[in-house]
C-alpha cells in the first residue's frame, strides 16, 4: 500500500469506559492492492459518541491522502454519527449551529470538524455492532484496546502472507494468543510498566493468583518481574 493506492472501503468505531470516562477510537482502510490501513487512538476523559465522531474524523482525515473509489463507503455501528453527517447538519447550520429547540450542538467541535472534511460521493452506511462483521469487530477491538489503555501500532497489513492467513482463519482462541503474545512484545521492547491489573487483564484470569503473589514468574516465552510492589515489568526469556 503507497500513495498511489486506491482506497476501496472504510469502517470506524468508538467505544467508551463510563460515558463519560476513558475511551479509544478506531479506524481501518481497505485498498484495491489488499493492503489495510489500522488506525487508532485514546482520550482520558470523553463520551462514547464523541469516540465515534473522531473515529469517523480521523479516517476522513487520513482518506484525504489518497485516492478513493466512487461511491466509496464509510462503514460504522453508529447511528449518530450517520444522522448528523447526513442530516441533522444541515439544519444545524441554517439555524447557526443551533437545535430545532435554540440550543447548541452537542459536540460542536466535532460536528464542525467533519462537516470540513466532506468527501463528494462518499456514502456512510450502517452495519450492526456485534454481529459479526468482520471489518467491525476489528475497529471494535481496536477502539476497545485503546479505551483500555493498550495501544495497538498503527500499521498495513498486507495479505497473501501466511501470518495474514492464519490469523485470519485460526480458531478464535489461537487468535487471541496470537494478538496477546504480540502486545506482550510490545510492552517488553518498550519496557513499559504495567500495574497488577493491567497484568491480570492482559495475561488472562487464570493467571490472577501469581500476579497477586507479586513473585517473578514466566508465562510462555516471557518473565513478568515485579517493580517496588506496585507495578510489572516484562522481558524475554534467554534462549
Amino acid at each position: 500500500m503507497n500513495n498511489e493506492s486506491i482506497a476501496i472501503e472504510a469502517a470506524t468505531d468508538g467505544a467508551c469506559s463510563g460515558n463519560p470516562g476513558p475511551g479509544g477510537w478506531g479506524g481501518l482502510i481497505i485498498f484495491d492492492d489488499n493492503s489495510e490501513l489500522e488506525i487508532g487512538g485514546s482520550e482520558q476523559n470523553t463520551t462514547n459518541n464523541r469516540m465515534e465522531l473522531t473515529a469517523a474524523i480521523k479516517t476522513l482525515e487520513k482518506l484525504k491522502t489518497y485516492k478513493i473509489k466512487e461511491n466509496f463507503k464509510l462503514r460504522t455501528d453508529s447511528k449518530y454519527v450517520i444522522e448528523g453527517y447526513t442530516k441533522w447538519i444541515i439544519n444545524w447550520k441554517r439555524n447557526g449551529w443551533k437545535t430545532s429547540s435554540g440550543k447548541s450542538v452537542q459536540n460542536l467541535d466535532l460536528w464542525q470538524k467533519i462537516d470540513q472534511l466532506r468527501i463528494n460521493g462518499l456514502v456512510m452506511e450502517y452495519v450492526k455492532g456485534h454481529s459479526g462483521d468482520k471489518q467491525n469487530d476489528r475497529v471494535d477491538k481496536i477502539a476497545t484496546n485503546y479505551s483500555k489503555g493498550i495501544s495497538l501500532v498503527s500499521n498495513s497489513k498486507e495479505s497473501g502472507s501466511l501470518v495474514d492467513f492464519f490469523e485470519k482463519n485460526a480458531p478464535s482462541e489461537i487468535q487471541e494468543l496470537f494478538s496477546r503474545n504480540e502486545l506482550i512484545q510490545k510492552f517488553a521492547t518498550k519496557k513499559y510498566l504495567l500495574s497488577s491489573l493491567e497484568l491480570s487483564n492482559l495475561l488472562g484470569e487464570e493467571n490472577h493468583f501469581k500476579i497477586k503473589q507479586n513473585l517473578l514468574f514466566e508465562w510462555r516465552n516471557w518473565r513478568m518481574i515485579p517493580k517496588n510492589k506496585k507495578y510489572w515489568i516484562i522481558e524475554k526469556k534467554e534462549s
